[in-house]
């Protein structure tokens, strides 16, 4: 299995180098009247394939992780005599649940840069205006708030086939494990997502187009997160943090975006700041926040739009690297939704 792995990425590297080698000898004009646009066209494809086949390692990688966290979770049970129910209600499962994702996501992204022997600053991390990181703010306030009632109509039309939300199951944020968590459920999502999905994916994509480069962006994002009562609130936030990337030409302010998104629940779950609310003041926030949202993306869409790329090259070669990721999650998806319905 790893020797097969290997093969595939040294020959996914190979093809890579082929297109580099190839640019420099069309520049040089060794092939004489060959048009000087093969050889980046090329490295073009090489681009779209090593970022298709990181989606498909990455959920592979992912399965393999738990399917073997089950086995152990299994095996605990067995040693302590208590039940997989009572097991996943301790602090370390609930942990390790939100962890070890992140663990693989941060080793993946440490073997993808040795592979394309690329820098983090090819891969999104760049400096860029501080006014994206005011949009970052004002997307996240209108995103969270205005755009509930897209979670709630969604799982409206689920329940009405059966479908019942599964209760998420957080660790305590009781005292100093407060910054634990907040460590666990947004700062290294934040990192390690928008590495993967704005960084990885999005850079291989994004000569494709802008409205092709988000849309992708977003179908990976929600359907990478296998859960069917948020994919479209999941869907509209992958597109729009596709976009803030692609506009700030930075993934740092996207980085901040998905702090801030999961942030927030996870400060509403220490201090329950959001049931304290009164009606008026739900109005307030939902009308403020719908003006946050509408603005900033009215900004991104009609007015900043310098960085606003037409389509130069085909998704063809990321479709086919990424098929087996994408076909994994949609039937993991599948398989959630009909355990929300039979429970």
């Amino acid at each position: 299995m790893k020797k097969g792995k290997i093969f595939i990425y040294l020959k996914i590297f190979f093809l890579y180098n082929k297109g580099m080698k190839q640019e420099q000898n069309f520049s040089n004009g060794a092939f004489g009247t060959e048009p000087n646009n093969a050889g980046p066209e090329m490295i073009s494809r090489s681009k779209k394939t090593m970022a298709g086949m990181a989606f498909s390692g990455v959920i592979l990688a992912m399965l393999f992780v738990s399917l073997l966290f089950s086995f152990t979770l299994a095996m605990a049970a067995r040693q302590s005599g208590q039940s997989i129910d009572a097991l996943t209600e301790t602090e370390w499962y609930k942990y390790c649940s939100y962890l070890l994702y992140q663990v693989v996501f941060a080793v993946f992204i440490v073997v993808y840069k040795k592979i394309d022997k690329t820098s983090f600053r090819a891969l999104g991390y760049r400096k860029t205006h501080p006014k994206y990181f005011l949009l970052a703010f004002l997307l996240a306030f209108g995103l969270l708030f205005s755009l509930n009632w897209v979670n709630t109509l969604f799982l409206e039309a689920l329940s009405k086939i059966g479908y019942q939300m599964p209760d998420s199951s957080v660790p305590s944020v009781e005292g100093a494990r407060f910054l634990l968590v907040l460590l666990v459920i947004a700062v290294l999502p934040a990192l390690c997502e928008e590495t993967i999905f704005r960084g990885i994916l999005l850079e291989g994509i994004k000569d494709c187009g802008t409205v092709a480069a988000c849309l992708v962006c977003g179908a990976l994002f929600s359907i990478f997160h296998q859960n069917p009562a948020q994919t479209i609130y999941q869907f509209l936030c992958g597109c729009v943090f596709a976009l803030l990337v692609l506009r700030a030409d930075s993934i740092l302010p996207a980085v901040v975006l998905h702090f801030l998104n999961n942030a927030v629940v996870v400060f509403d779950l220490k201090f329950s700041f959001l049931e304290k609310i009164g009606t008026a003041g739900s109005v307030v926030i939902y009308v403020v926040s719908a003006l946050c949202l509408i603005g900033a993306m009215a900004y991104m869409l009609f007015i900043d739009k310098k960085l606003n790329r037409k389509k130069e090259g085909k998704l063809k070669p990321f479709v086919l690297a990424s098929l087996i990721g994408v076909a994994l999650c949609v039937i993991l998806w599948i398989v959630n939704l009909f355990s929300g319905i039979v429970g």
